[in-house]
């Protein structure tokens, strides 16, 4: 891979809203990923079919890239500043955590001089639609003129790759200007998209020494500041520029120049330690110490900070599974928000983590809409993949089969409960527990066994597809029915339920069915093997010889029919082994440790969402060595390329996998209904390690290491199980 655009991903800067790609503000010489985006902005596409059943959808949304604003070109004399010419004397470039911005120090030599060029970057957490660059020019040895070129150009176009189904294959514009203007001393540029119609106002302002010139350009606006320079001194800019929708804003210029104006009297210097103050907080709750590698430890710090930088906080979007770093997947929402990244924020940052659930409220309608277009007569099922609220999934036995996503959902509803006690959130979402729960009544059927069975659906593992009985989606089927019924009961107690019950027309007696159902729910089990199956054919299949797959063969979904793979036992990523993480309530040790050794030869983890989950459950059943192999892959996925595709943007999924594989799997956190379990263990490699969890407004503190402890850093006293020891933290 051209490792310039892995960097483009690795030092871009984000903050949930907006996210802006690691480029060269000035621009180089070959492939560039150049973007720009806000999280849940789209425009629509169509979607062609050859041959078009009724139910496949028409149009999906795609997350869109925005007009460049990054662009900063330099000149010196007229000669224009760039890496691919003149001497490189040294380029650095650094990634602060701590202080929330990227760095590039460059020192440069041309025919006229040496210069030094520092330039700082930042995607405001205080200020979301705020992004700054305090670009700075010294002279070592140059007298003349300095020019700085800052542009805001709308001719721009999405990344497309024709070879890669995990990337937008057609050339589409997306997006085009309205209006550009000059107000004053700011620049205004308007834009819309070219289906949804969704606008978009981009508003910027200057502080710079030396002489400024706007003018409105054919795709956008530009700005030039020149000034006289000196051996010794400097020029410094300050650009700040503000992003703002219509998805959130009925005036999106009108609030950005609002915010611009707040921003910008602000300064830089006080934004910036905003920013930091923001990360002292936000670091204190998040922090993960490994004892005795810096390497790990750089890796999970990078980890959650990134995590942070992906994470939706208004409702209106959620979490892609390229958070706002690039392109991949369209910018769509999956099930890796539920399963592997909202455990970090529920036990991290709460308040995220009810936004995050607050877009699965606010889109129910869709969930809805959607349960009938799949033939269901009530409920609510959620779509594969979306952005707005709708399915884009134009391959259903990968996409819209997998109805386990509606289980999820409700799954991460019912570990807030358990984590925060929220009563007075959950009344809302009782709403989304109860739609879903009657979507599992409308398509489990009571079979000759008296057991419930749910066909035709795909579990986590794609490369198994559109099967009966699936042993993670019943799983998951069961525990959204009879936790609806739990969540229910408590509300009932605290006078809060009629809430979602009046708006739905709920009858109580669709309680007893929650629970026949839940309690009668066919889990496939093999007596020979003494496992859980996958499926209900899935062990009557021949074993895919994974020891002779030639290693240029994988990922497999690349070279190899999806029909083809179906024929086989091969898992593409943890399926029963996930659930067994999840709900291992009920599953004998014995039962654990087969399932997990014979589902650990016939995976291959092409995606990226596997590695932990088998780390987890490597831990859990004592396999140490491989929970540390595996951990230490996760933990590193991005910043190594391990699946040579993080151009396209990082794997978020993952990032929440190496917080997973610490706090569930070395220390064997599980949040269950009878409160929070630990189970501690220690690598061999390392001293100790500490990380920190909110539970019930309360914050503790966990430090694995030749003492083992559970302290109390705020809030009341709270009790836990250690080992099954029920144990009081105050």
């Amino acid at each position: 891979m051209n490792d310039r655009l892995l960097e483009e991903t690795l030092y871009h800067v984000a903050n949930g809203y907006i996210g802006v790609r690691g480029c060269f503000e000035e621009g180089h010489k070959g492939e560039s990923i150049r973007g720009c985006y806000i999280n849940g902005f789209y425009d629509t596409v169509p979607l062609n079919y050859p041959e078009k059943l009724y139910g496949f959808p028409d149009e999906a949304q795609r997350l869109v890239n925005l007009p460049d604003v990054q662009t900063i070109r330099l000149f010196m004399d007229g000669e224009e500043f760039s890496l691919f010419s003149g001497e490189v004397l040294g380029h650095k470039r650094k990634l602060d955590t701590q202080k929330g911005v990227t760095y590039r120090d460059i020192l440069w030599k041309n025919e006229k001089g040496t210069f030094e060029i520092k330039i700082t970057r930042m995607a405001s957490f205080v200020h979301p639609e705020l992004f700054l660059i305090v670009y700075s020019v010294k002279s070592v040895d140059f007298s003349g003129e300095i020019e700085l070129a800052c542009n805001i150009n709308c001719d721009v176009s999405n990344f497309t790759d024709e070879n890669d189904p995990r990337v937008a294959s057609e050339k589409i514009k997306h997006i085009f200007m309205d209006t550009n203007k000059i107000v004053g001393d700011v620049s205004i540029v308007e834009c819309k998209t070219a289906v949804s119609k969704l606008g978009l106002s981009i508003c910027r302002q200057f502080v710079a020494g030396g002489d400024i010139a706007h003018f409105a350009t054919k795709n956008g606006c530009e700005t030039r500041i020149k000034s006289k320079i000196l051996p010794n001194q400097s020029l410094t800019t300050e650009v700040y520029t503000i992003l703002s929708d219509t998805r959130r804003r009925n005036n999106p210029t009108q609030h950005a120049l609002e915010k611009l104006n707040e921003c910008f009297n602000l300064g830089a210097e006080n934004l910036l330690q905003g920013q930091a103050d923001f990360l002292a907080d936000f670091w204190m709750c998040a922090r993960v110490d490994i004892g005795g590698c810096d390497e790990l430890n750089d890796g999970m710090e990078f980890n959650l900070y990134q995590l942070l930088q992906s994470a939706g906080r208004d409702g209106i979007s959620n979490v892609a599974s390229k958070g706002v770093s690039g392109e991949g997947y369209e910018g769509h929402y999956f099930w890796d928000t539920e399963i592997y990244i909202f455990p970090f924020f529920l036990f991290t940052q709460p308040e995220t983590a009810k936004q995050l659930l607050r877009f699965r409220l606010n889109t129910l309608d869709g969930a809805r809409n959607h349960a009938i277009v799949m033939g269901h007569k009530k409920g609510a099922l959620y779509p594969w993949r979306t952005i707005s609220g709708s399915e884009c999934s134009s391959f259903f036995p990968a996409g819209s089969a997998q109805y386990h996503l509606t289980g999820d959902v409700a799954h991460a509803f019912i570990q807030y409960y358990y984590a925060t006690d929220d009563l007075d959130f959950m009344q809302y979402g009782l709403e989304v527990l109860l739609e879903t729960a009657r979507l599992w009544l409308d398509t489990a059927n009571l079979g000759s066994d008296r057991k419930y069975h749910i066909h035709s659906v795909t579990g986590p593992d794609e490369y198994t597809c559109c099967v009966s009985d699936n042993y993670y989606t019943n799983r998951t089927a069961q525990h959204n029915l009879l936790g609806a019924v739990e969540v229910y009961a408590r509300l009932k107690k605290a006078g809060l339920h009629s809430f979602a019950s009046d708006k739905i027309n709920f009858d109580e007696s669709e309680l007893l069915e929650f629970a026949r159902v839940g309690n009668a729910m066919f889990l496939p089990y093999d007596e020979k093997l003494g496992i859980h199956a996958q499926d209900s054919s899935f062990l009557t299949k021949p074993v895919w010889n994974l020891d002779d797959t030639p290693k240029e063969k994988f990922p497999l979904l690349l070279h190899y029919h999806p029909l083809y793979l179906y024929r086989f036992q091969v898992c593409k990523q943890a399926d029963t082994v996930l659930s067994h993480f999840l709900f291992e309530d009920g599953v004998s040790e014995d039962v654990l440790r087969k399932s997990y050794l014979y589902y650990d030869k016939i995976t291959t983890h092409d995606s990226s969402l596997s590695v932990c989950v088998f780390g987890i459950m490597a831990s859990r059943l004592g396999f140490y060595e491989k929970a540390y192999s595996y951990f230490s892959e996760t933990v590193r996925g991005d910043l190594d390329n391990t699946h040579g595709n993080t151009k396209d943007g990082l794997h978020v999924a993952n990032l929440g996998g190496s917080w997973l594989a610490v706090a569930c799997g070395f220390a064997g956190l599980r949040l269950r209904k009878n409160g929070l379990h630990f189970r501690f263990s220690l690598p061999k490699q390392w001293e100790e390690y500490s990380f920190r969890v909110r539970y019930h407004g309360s914050l503790l503190k966990v430090s694995v290491g030749k003492e083992s402890k559970v302290e109390l850093l705020s809030g009341g006293s709270v009790t836990v199980f250690i080992d099954g020891v029920e144990t009081k933290i105050k």
